[in-house]
This record gives C-alpha cells, structure tokens and sequence, in this order.
C-alpha cells in the first residue's frame, strides 16, 4: 500500500517537473528541491516491496513504513498547487486587475514553495534512517511485474465468472441440515409455545458456515416448504434495530422509516404472523441473551414448522439462543482442498501443463489446514502463476512462518496480497472502511476510488476491481440482469476483512455505538455510524486534519460540529447520508481536496454557492431531497463526472451552465417530477454515457442537442402523456 502511495508521488513530482519547471525557477526556486523529492522518492520505493514483506514481524520496520504514510501529506501539497493554479487562471478570465492577480499569484508559489522545501528535509531523514535495515533491492524488478501483472489482468477479466458455487465435501452437511429444517414436528412446537427452534451452524472462521448457509437457504425443497424466507447478516456488534429493520424490509421489499425497537418488533410480528418461515442469522457474536430475547418473542407467531437458521464461530452463541440442533462442521479434507483448489488454478490449462504441478499443488493444499476459503484463496493466486518454479516458491514462501497469534488464514491472504500491483493493494486495503456484512455497490465503490486518487478512470477502476474479485477478496456477486459480466453488489468474507482491518489498524478505524472514546494518531479514513449519542469528534481524533474520508451516517447535526468543516483539510470524501442537516456550512468551500460529496437524504434543501469553488469534485450524491435548484456556478466544476438528482422532486430546472460540464459521465434524474426541461445545450456533454430521465412525467420533449450524445449508452424510457417513448 506505501508503494502505491510513492509511485502517485512521484508521478506527479515528474508531471510537474516537466510541465512548470520555468514557473518553478521564477518562483522561489524550488526545480531543485521537486527534483530531490523524486530522487528520494524513487530509492525508496526500490526496497518497499522487501520492507512491507518484513514489516509483519519487524516493528522497526514497521513504523518507518508509517513514517512515509505520514509522509504522504506531500500528496496534499502537490494538489493544493494544481487546485490554486487552477482557481488562480479561472479568476484572471474575468478578473480587471491584472497586478493583483499575479501578487496573489506569487503568493501562493511562494506558500507552496515553502512547503516543498520541508517536506524535503523530512524526506531526507526518513531517507537515511532506510539503511540501517539492510533491505533487498532485488525488489526493483516488482515494478516490471505489476506492469505484467496489469497486462495479465486485462487480458482474462473479460470472461471469467468469479461468483460459480464451488461446494466441495459439504453435501452431506447439507442434507442433514435441510432434513432438520423440513422435519414434521408442528403439534410440538405449537404445545410449547417457545416460537421456531433455533438451528446452529458451528465452526471456525473460513470453514465455509455462510455457503453451506446459502446452499441449504437455496436448495428447491426449502423453497417450497416455506411460505417466507428471510437472511439477516448479524455480525457484532447485535444491533436489535438494524437486525429488526432489516427483517421488515426484506419481508416487504420496500424501505422502511421506523426508528423505534419496539414498533419495529410489533411490525415483525405482524408480517410474520400466520406464515411458515425461515429466518437465517448469519455470523452471530452475541452473547448476551438480553438481546436476543425481544428479537426471539417476536418470531413466535410464526406457524408451526418455522425455523431459525443461526451461523456462529462460538458454540456458547448457539447455545444461548436456545440450538435444539447444534450442527458442528468439520474440516475439509487435504484431497478436497486440493479438489477446490486446482478448480480455481487450474482453470483454462492444458491437462499436461495442470499434471506438472499436480504434486507441489497437493502439498500447498495441504497448508490450507482444511480450510474452504484458504483453499480458494490459494486457488486464485496460483491461477495467475505458471511455472514449477513460480509454485514452488509459493509452497517455499517465509510467509508460513508467521505466528499462529497472526490466525491461521493471513498467511494465505498475506501471500494473495503480495502478488497484488501496488494499485490493487491500495484499492483492497481502503474497504477496510466498511462495516463487516457491508453490501458495496461496486460502481460506488470505484467512485470512491477514483476520489483517493488511486484510479483515474472508471474503466480501469472496473479492472482493478475484477482483478480482486478473481483472487476471491470479494465474494456474494449480485450482477447486472442484462450483462452478467457486471457486477452490480458484492461483499467481503468476514476474515478478509479482519484482513483488511489488520492491515491498516492505523489508519482506518469505525466507530460504532459501542465506542466511548477513540483516540487514533494519523487516522486517514473515518466510518462513523449511528453512534445513538453525542460525541466531541474533534476531541476524540487527535488530528481530524489529515482526514481522507470521512463517512457520518445517521449523525445528527450536534454531532457534526461547525468546527468539523474548518478541520477536514485532507479530505477527499465526505459522505453525510441521512445527516439531518439542513442546510451545508459555507466552509465546505474551503475543502480544496474534495472530490466525493454524498448528501443523499441529508435534508439539505439548497447548495451553498460556496461548494462552486471545489474545482475537484467529481461525484455529487444528492439522491432523496428537496431542492429546488443548483447553484448556476456548478458550471465552475470542471472535474464533475457524476451528479445524481433522484428523487429530488422539488427540481424544477437545471441551470444551463450544467451543460458546460463537459467530464460528466453520468446525469441521475430518476424521478424528478417537477422537472418540465432539460437544457438545451445539454448536447454540449460530449463524455454523458448515462442519463436516467424514468419518472420525470412532466417531462414533454427531449432537447434535439441529445442527438449530439454519441457516448450515450444508457438512456431510460420517459412519458409523454400516456405513451411510453425509448
């Protein structure tokens, strides 16, 4: 991950050298210090691939490797000079005053100039202290790998289907499940009047408890013997109102508002009073009855032969919530993890080329100790590798070596990880920010991306995401109706997230309503939801300035204290969904990094002119408000790529400077049903490649300028009246 943060540095350090190296000398001069940064920047990203190897067990390491992520602030530097100098030619076009103009302008060269030389005198320590480790630098080759890594990404993505069940020795634990699930013993059941029987799947992490969970949950007996079928993920913490809304909305199949526990539990009872079903729990940690005991009553009008399908690592879990069947699952054997395995190594090989390794293949199998997802994991990383020699040094790799305190899993998926380009680890290691069971929306995901600057493009965001999800980081698939190459949803294993979370416990932290104070030196990345009180941020988090991303959802406006907006200097993401805020402080103008805005049923009625001044912005998310109106200079953003207006009904009109976006990609309108017009210049977006209009009924013709939109590849149906017009 540091070795994807340098490699952006330095590129950019190039970028600037090359294209303002006069403006640079007519400044303070600092050609010369830029020209250090990179020399610096370039020996140590030399041995980074040796030090992140060895960082796992040598501390000293370890935190010079911290070091350079403090570092990154360098990173802030370079932006604020691209962002000012953008501002600074945007003002001369209008501006009368040529002479101020340029005193501002050198005064912000000489500011950023400053800047520069500091940073170089830190590089230079960091820099020198790297000798003393003695590190490898026959990891100079990894460059030329990642690049024939990317290569080799790019020519398999298109055809690989990374979601196909892949059961391997479960089918008599699931039959035995589905038997225990289907079995007649209603009179029973209604005699004793303590609601459905609880059934729990028990086993360490990686076993396979969630697929054999889906298997049985799919199975055609159990989807016919069930009026009802119901999956909640749990995991910890045992939040009842989630669990409980969850289950409401999966009954209903529509959103609901309800806030309250208990009316949330009467309406479970309600929906499922008078109906045989299934409900599965999967990855339940509580164990704390009290908190099962509401949820538990309210299932207890179910008709007879209901049952609770529990997944637990913790047999005390399943036997505080009262197991009548307690279904222990064993380990895979050594010639099924080989099964699974060389399934997903294998795939595409000649049969001599697969008999080569057929013998250093059993004995990687053997090392994953019987266990599915190490198995799979293996599989994925040996598919992209080709030779005896490349196996064995798999089967060879220190990596084994690490300590059992580390779990049993990491060392699989720290030998995946270190196959990843540098790229691919940053873009795996940020969904650490994510709660555990979280659905990511993959085009969501890649937005994300792109606003870390860790992708440039969508296009190569979907490659670098099919590349993990090949490598099986990424598990669940939910694809595209039409294309069923897309990928629409997915998830992450709970222990690859665990992973995930390992690997950046210093930078990436959540705060959930369990938390009564957090206290985390150089965090980057900030999740924090639904907290259910009062929290002083800026108190809590020692330096809320170096920020990148900070998600506040459900927080209520005395949690997002004024003070906030001041403080998030670094931040490129601020996602406020369901904040009830009201209205946006003007100080959001003064976040010149930010480039993902989500205001998406925040409550926000108007836009401040003030956001027209981030000049880096590319996604705004304003789904599910009242406005009326954009600020007309939402012209200024240049950069905007993304701008979704759903359900905003209030929208009236679109200003017409819209139509001198020229980057947007995608225009969201879905029902905006005051909406009367679109531009007429909207021909103007040259790069719009989708435009949802479904819903906006008072819609009468679209613009002839829309024959311009040769990108279009996604245009919604509209109405005209009665008819339906493509």
């Amino acid at each position: 991950m540091a070795d994807a943060l340098i490699s952006s540095v330095v590129e950019q350090l190039i970028e600037i050298l090359k294209h303002q190296a006069q403006e640079l000398k007519r400044t303070l001069g600092v050609e010369k210090e830029i020209a250090n940064l990179s020399s610096k920047l370039e020996k140590i990203r030399e041995v980074l691939d040796d030090a992140e190897k060895r960082s796992i067990k040598e501390k000293g390491i370890k935190l010079w490797i911290e070091n350079i992520k403090d570092f990154s602030q360098v990173d802030d530097v370079l932006d604020e000079w691209r962002t000012r100098t953008l501002r600074q030619q945007m003002v001369s076009l209008s501006s009368f005053l040529p002479s101020r103009f340029h005193y501002k302008r050198f005064a912000m060269h000489r500011d950023i100039a400053k800047k520069i030389k500091e940073l170089d005198s830190t590089l230079d320590r960091i820099t020198k202290e790297k000798d003393q480790f003695k590190f490898d630098y026959a990891s100079i080759t990894h460059t030329c790998a990642a690049s024939h890594s990317d290569q080799e990404l790019m020519r398999v993505t298109t055809a690989f289907d990374v979601d196909a069940s892949e059961i391997q020795g479960r089918k008599s634990d699931a039959s035995a499940l589905i038997s225990k699930l289907v079995e007649n013993s209603g009179e029973d059941e209604a005699r004793n009047g303590n609601g459905p029987p609880v059934i729990s799947i028990v086993g360490t992490g990686g076993i396979g408890k969630t697929t054999l969970a889906q298997l049985v949950f799919g199975d055609e007996k159990i989807k016919t013997h069930f009026d009802e079928r119901v999956w909640i993920c749990v995991s910890d913490p045992f939040d009842q109102i989630k669990i409980a809304k969850a289950i409401v909305e999966s009954t209903t199949k529509s959103s609901t508002d309800l806030s309250q526990l208990h009316v949330l539990l009467e309406k479970v009872q309600s929906i499922l009073s008078g109906k045989r079903f299934l409900l599965v729990m999967d990855d339940v940690w509580t164990e704390q009855s009290a908190k099962w005991e509401p949820l538990k009553n309210s299932l207890k009008d179910g008709l007879p032969g209901s049952r609770i399908l529990v997944t637990s690592r913790s047999e005390r879990v399943a036997r505080m919530m009262g197991s009548a069947y307690l279904h222990q699952l064993d380990l895979i054997s050594d010639e099924e993890a080989w099964l699974l395995l060389s399934r997903k190594a294998f795939s595409g090989r000649r049969e001599e080329d697969c008999e080569k390794l057929k013998e250093i293949g059993q004995k990687i199998a053997q090392k994953c100790k019987g266990l599915p997802l190490a198995a799979r994991v293996m599989g994925s990383l040996l598919r992209f590798k080709y030779t005896e020699d490349d196996w064995q040094n798999v089967l060879d790799n220190k990596i084994w070596e690490l300590d059992e305190v580390v779990t049993n899993l990491f060392p699989h998926l720290y030998l995946s990880y270190n196959d990843l380009t540098p790229k691919m680890k940053q873009c795996f290691s940020y969904c650490a920010v994510f709660p555990k069971d979280y659905e990511i929306e993959v085009d969501k995901l890649i937005r994300i991306w792109m606003a870390q600057g860790y992708v440039t493009m969508e296009s190569k965001g979907r490659e670098l995401f099919g590349g993990l999800a090949m490598r099986s980081f990424f598990q669940d698939f939910e694809k595209d109706d039409v294309d069923s190459n897309i990928i629409i949803y997915c998830k992450m294993h709970d222990i690859v997230h665990d992973f995930a979370q390992f690997l950046t416990k210093n930078e990436f932290y959540n705060i959930d309503q369990h938390e009564d104070d957090v206290r985390i030196k150089n965090l980057r990345h900030l999740s924090w939801q639904n907290t259910g009180r009062n929290m002083n941020l800026t108190a809590s988090i020692r330096d809320v300035g170096k920020l990148r991303s900070f998600f506040g959802e459900r927080l209520s406006p005395e949690e997002l204290i004024p003070d906030l907006f001041n403080g998030l200097k670094s931040v490129r993401l601020l996602g406020l969904h369901r904040c009830k805020l009201q209205e946006l402080p003007k100080e959001i103008g003064n976040l010149l990094h930010l480039r993902y805005i989500d205001l998406s049923r925040s409550g926000v009625e108007e836009l401040p002119d003030a956001i027209c001044s981030l000049y880096n912005l590319q996604t705004l998310d304003l789904r599910h408000n009242d406005f009326s109106k954009l600020p007309e200079g939402i012209g200024n953003l240049s950069q905007l790529r993304y701008i979704n207006l759903s359900y905003c009904k209030q929208m009236e009109e679109l200003p017409d400077a819209i139509c001198s976006l020229y980057n947007l990609q995608t225009l969201d309108l879905e029902r905006c049903e005051g909406l009367s017009r679109l531009p007429k210049g909207i021909g103007n977006l040259i790069n719009l490649r989708h435009l949802n209009i479904n819903g906006t009924y008072r819609l009468e013709m679209m613009p002839l300028g829309i024959a311009k939109l040769t990108q279009l590849c996604s245009l919604s149906d509209f109405k005209v009246g009665k008819e339906q017009v493509s």
